[in-house]
């Protein structure tokens, strides 16, 4: 790659706190996010809310996902030291995907002719307002991918800069879905740890007795570039987006097929068009959800991609830490592998207590481990069949790229 995609700012919110820094401190300390809380209707249950208090004070009519969505674009933008006035906006894009108004809400407002309450609702907004805040006239996009979004988000806005649409793109997603109609339709689903659990511990992937997710919320956006405007900027670089993949299992709707090849043959197909192999691979941040099949077919596929070499490579699942972020949860997993990337260092897998011998992958159990970090792996599996997976390597692997764009 002459001229690869790279990262170069990120803007994070989570169940752990507010801010990129914030979020991946405790990350490492393997802290969890989850917690017993009361919903609007009276009902206790266990989630991850976003800690930011201030969406609620914010006064400006947009739903809750979208106010994260516009406080983590701030942060990115900030923190890639983009100057938004010395740039062509018709050539800055914005990939963002978002869920988060309340089904119930949206209804009411809707029939009481509320045209803020539609705007929440409809499937683009997120991604529209944020463009519109910023005077961005480039593409503008809204994938949907159900846990997979955030993920095909990023691997879209690598492809607007790679069929050079843009200059620069936002992209990542941000979910607000913690409310009675989410979490009783996974309840109904049996996906959900019991409420009765402890909340912290609640989340348990590739556990013995790991028993469901819980549901939180949070979002993750990415400034993308060209490296060689990168290093004109004097901007630093997080990863190079090495590229991706996405595909299907075709199998139904929510559940995933137990049968592990079809993900197996996902990752292959990601190394070998990305020309690397399994022996270059040192952590792969898992999609790890904590229900019996979907963590035991995840590991069965990467023992059948990395087969040998699946005793070396670090695996650690975040949703122990945080929960389930949802539409989210691609976004803000990839945020997570950056940042190991960035700082070599393996996040741990937190309530691993007892890892389950069938998994047989190595977890990363309880504690972090600083490894440096040359080629990471994420994985998303999502509800409706959607596969996703994405290659982040250390800017150190690209030392002539480097000295020619410079």
């Amino acid at each position: 790659m002459q001229d690869p995609v790279v990262i170069t700012g990120i803007g994070l919110i989570t169940p752990l706190a507010i801010g990129r820094d914030a979020s991946w401190t405790l990350i490492k300390a393997g802290r969890t996010g989850t917690r017993r809380i009361r919903l609007i209707t009276g009902e206790e249950v266990l989630g991850g809310p976003s800690p930011f208090a201030e969406l609620d004070a914010d006064p400006r009519p947009f739903n809750r996902a979208t106010k994260m969505a516009l406080w983590a674009t701030s942060e990115a933008l900030a923190d890639a030291r983009v100057q938004l006035r010395c740039m062509d906006r018709a050539r800055i894009g914005c990939v963002l995907g978002a869920t988060g108004c309340p089904a119930a809400a949206t209804l009411i407002g809707v029939r009481q002719g509320d045209p803020q309450a539609f705007e929440a609702a409809y499937p683009s907004s997120t991604a529209a307002i944020v463009a519109r805040e910023y005077g961005l006239k480039g593409p503008v996009l809204s994938p949907a991918a159900a846990c997979a979004t955030g993920l095909f988000a990023v691997l879209r806005a690598a492809q607007c800069l790679e069929d050079d649409y843009c200059d620069l793109v936002l992209a990542g997603s941000a979910d607000a879905s913690l409310d009675i109609f989410t979490v009783s339709g996974f309840e109904r689903l049996r996906v959900l740890a019991p409420r009765s659990a402890p909340a912290e511990h609640a989340c348990r992937p590739f556990d013995r007795q790991r028993c469901g997710f819980v549901v939180g919320e949070g979002a993750a956006v990415f400034v993308m570039e060209r490296m060689s405007q990168a290093i004109r900027r004097g901007a630093s670089i997080y990863a190079v987006l090495v590229g991706g993949i996405i595909g299907s299992d075709a199998y139904h709707i929510t559940g995933l097929n137990p049968d592990p090849s079809g993900v197996a043959a996902l990752i292959r197909r990601c190394l070998w068009k990305n020309r690397l192999s399994a022996t270059e691979v040192d952590y792969i941040n898992a999609h790890g959800t904590a229900t019996k099949v979907n963590d035991l077919t995840e590991a069965q596929a990467i023992r059948l991609a990395f087969g040998r070499h699946t005793e070396r490579v670090k695996v650690s699942a975040t949703k122990s830490m945080i929960g389930h972020l949802i539409c989210a949860a691609g976004g803000v997993e990839l945020a997570v592998t950056a940042l190991a990337v960035r700082d070599g260092y393996i996040p741990p897998t937190a309530n691993l207590f007892d890892p389950d011998p069938e998994c047989a992958i190595d977890c990363t159990p309880l504690h972090g481990v600083q490894k440096p970090i040359e080629t990471a792996l994420k994985l998303s599996i999502a509800f409706g069949g959607h596969f996703g997976a994405a290659i982040l390597r250390h800017p150190a692997c690209y030392a002539p790229a480097v000295r020619a764009a410079a």
